[in-house]
């Protein structure tokens, strides 16, 4: 197990990814780093409102609490990662950004330490080319919230060490966590099917609201598309992800244009889509939900038994992409696709 681990970046996710390791491995060192110490001081505020409301809840004991909070270090000054086992980076999605965080990180840690980047969307050979020893490299994508959320992707790309990935899957089983393995496609496996589905579900806005979409989703997903969105501010990464996959694999991943022009989608009450409207949302949402599983299974991005699981504990889907293909049937499917693809 790790003794010292680092996280570079003290926005969103990276502290929450901290707080999952801290409480899983209470006695390891875990060093923040971020250029802005109020990010820093906020990652910390949350680490201690996390370990206190879990004693509150009657879920951890005091002492744990304090074990949880110890040789937690918030800093701004990279040269504290020099000793760390593993380097995980959490920064903003931007290829140039990540490739010089990694430069300096290689400058700084020991060959033999592990190096990954919870990026959702670019590729680990794209990340990684330009390190000097890109085999203890790759990417450990987490999904929020991370300190709670149990799937992770772990990507198993042409030039990491065959003793990376398969330590990695050990690691996050012991300490709680769901490695799913995937291929190093743009996106991944479960991001496809998360960007693309709320996608659809932004161009059904010419035939209902989003509170209606939403409505008609809940028959398949715990938390609607435009919900899910809300509460993740969700829409510039749709913008991100859409594009990158539309420049690379076609104009049919091209995002909506409104994710660009709205900031938060507006829900609550309703009144029901009528029954027609409500049938074309219904096969438009399965329809992207199966193409996006059949690529991926097509293209090997993945495996049947991850992407069922991974959509569930991941994604709060009632049925993985498989089951529902095989409860809906054979001729109800391809009616579907083929919908999806008129």
């Amino acid at each position: 197990m790790p003794r010292h681990i680092g996280i570079l970046g003290a926005g969103s996710i990276g502290p929450d990814i901290g707080y999952y390791l801290k409480s899983a491995l209470p006695g390891l060192k875990l060093t923040l780093v971020d250029l802005a110490q109020p990010a820093l001081d906020a990652a910390l505020g949350r680490f201690r409102g996390y370990a206190e409301k879990a004693v509150a809840r009657g879920k951890m004991k005091p002492h744990d609490a304090e074990a949880v909070l110890r040789d937690v270090e918030g800093t701004t000054d990279y040269d504290a990662i020099a000793g760390c086992d593993w380097v995980l980076e959490a920064a903003t999605e931007n290829l140039a950004l990540k490739r010089r965080i990694f430069a300096d990180v290689e400058k700084r840690v020991e060959n033999d330490a592990i190096i990954t980047s919870n990026t959702s969307s670019l590729p680990a050979a794209r990340i990684f080319s330009e390190l000097r020893n890109p085999r203890r490299a790759t990417v450990t994508h987490f999904f929020a919230p991370a300190w709670r959320n149990p799937a992770v992707e772990v990507i198993d790309w042409e030039r990491a060490d065959k003793d990376l990935v398969e330590p990695l899957r050990r690691f996050f089983c012991e300490t709680g966590k769901l490695p799913l393995v995937t291929a190093d496609a743009p996106c991944f496996m479960l991001d496809r099917i998360f960007d693309n589905w709320c996608n659809e579900s932004a161009l059904l806005l010419d035939r209902a609201s989003a509170a209606q979409v939403d409505t008609v989703a809940s028959d398949y997903v715990h938390a609607g598309p435009f919900f899910v969105l809300n509460l993740a501010h969700g829409n510039p990464i749709i913008v991100e992800t859409n594009t990158l996959q539309a420049d690379e694999e076609g104009e049919h991943y091209r995002p909506a244009p409104i994710f660009r022009s709205v900031d938060r989608w507006k829900l609550g009450d309703a009144p029901a889509p009528d029954p027609a409207t409500a049938a074309a949302i219904r096969d438009r949402l399965r329809g992207i939900y199966l193409s996006q599983a059949v690529d991926i299974l097509d293209r090997g991005i993945g495996d049947a038994a991850d992407l069922d699981l991974g959509c569930r504990v991941a994604l709060s889907f009632r049925q993985g992409p498989i089951e529902l293909m095989r409860s809906l049937g054979e001729a109800q499917t391809q009616r579907i696709l083929a919908r999806l693809a008129a």
